[in-house]
């Protein structure tokens, strides 16, 4: 069974992908994914012991002294936004079922200005350190510790998530244990986490999120190259009935609905953007409410440029294998490995780029955390 005979269309007969046939991990490689974890605990270091402003008042160790920068904390706002699981789990939801999904920047921009002009004047006139402190003014104590505690129950279920899908593309392309690179994972964030405080995490949000685009573009340009073209990509996510985007059908069981997607996530988006800890606490170390709005205006145009990215790559990636499922040639077990194996498979071409790649899906691990 093909890719392609899913959804109708007719292909030849090629021998299937193997993994002895992809490369894996180099020195080269090792190299460049263990330089950006050392530059994130290296960040951690200096802003703990040797920055001018040092990190021993609530102010300067939460809120960055609140003089923060537009462009970190907006590079900042976009790797918080990219977590391990979407780097990877887009591309493969549009490779399996299509490009409907990526209607969900409508919600997510208009998610972005709604957040600027109505919920961020308010915590800024309100002067806040964390977003359950608000809860306490306006309720009482008992609701803050209450929501205090779902949301410490959510981050403990969630977490794990986040950070079992990059180690297990890790995993695959290095062949180290599983739960080694998780506990690794998860010891570098708290370590610069920790010592540096928030302008350690916006700085090494900075320069990951660097890692994180790096990889997502290069993916999409090699594959395009690889496969022929733009017009290829297209033409056969076409035959396949791939590219669907205004699906009106009301019916809520459908897999994804223009409605499902755009209503559905415009709230859940909602609640991750206006009153998530982890945004506004970044929002928060800027001085005006001014610039946190710019900042948010600039993350809605880096979440849209993202799921583009996501969603071509996915596209790319049912053109190069449309005649050749690597899950059903038993290449890969799960289709959330079939970016990690595109890469490898591509690697050949740019030494290093794995490596590059793998990082970035680190990054984004480590800034969900």
């Amino acid at each position: 069974m093909y890719a392609a005979d899913v959804f109708g269309s007719t292909t030849t007969q090629l021998p299937p992908p193997t993994m002895s046939g992809v490369k894996t991990f180099s020195f080269l490689d090792y190299f460049v994914f263990c330089s950006l974890m050392l530059t994130s605990a290296v960040i951690g270091v200096y802003f703990a012991f040797f920055a001018k402003q040092k990190q021993n008042t609530t102010k300067e160790y939460l809120m960055g002294g609140k003089n923060m920068g537009i462009f970190p904390i907006t590079m900042s706002l976009v790797a918080s936004y990219i977590s391990g699981v979407s780097l990877l789990g887009v591309p493969a939801e549009i490779y399996t079922f299509g490009t409907q999904y990526g209607v969900i920047i409508i919600a997510e921009v208009l998610v972005c200005v709604l957040c600027s002009y109505v919920f961020m004047p308010v915590f800024y006139k309100l002067q806040l350190y964390s977003s359950f402190e608000y809860l306490r003014m306006r309720y009482d104590n008992s609701v803050r510790l209450f929501l205090s505690v779902l949301y410490c129950l959510m981050t403990i279920l969630y977490t794990p998530l986040i950070i079992y899908i990059p180690s297990l593309a890790f995993s695959q392309v290095s062949g180290i244990n599983l739960y080694v690179v998780a506990v690794a994972t998860c010891a570098i964030c708290i370590f610069y986490t920790s010592l540096g405080g928030l302008k350690a995490v916006v700085w090494t949000d900075t320069v990951q999120s660097f890692a994180m685009i790096l990889g997502v573009v290069a993916v999409t340009v090699l594959g395009t190259m690889d496969v022929g073209g733009v017009g290829v990509v297209l033409d056969r996510a076409a035959a396949s009935n791939r590219l669907e985007f205004f699906n009106l059908d009301p019916n809520p069981l459908v897999r994804h609905t223009f409605w499902t997607v755009v209503i559905g996530n415009f709230f859940m988006w909602l609640s991750h953007i206006a009153a998530n800890q982890a945004i506004l606490q970044r929002c928060l170390a800027l001085p005006t409410v001014g610039k946190a709005r710019r900042a948010l205006i600039s993350l809605s145009i880096g979440i849209s440029l993202f799921v583009v990215f996501s969603v071509y790559s996915g596209l790319v990636i049912y053109a190069k294998y449309h005649d050749c499922d690597p899950v059903y040639s038993q290449a890969i077990r799960k289709v959330d490995q079939i970016l990690p194996y595109t890469v490898m498979d591509l690697a050949n071409s740019v030494p290093g780029f794995p490596g590059i790649f793998i990082a970035g899906v680190f990054s984004a691990a480590l800034r969900s955390e």
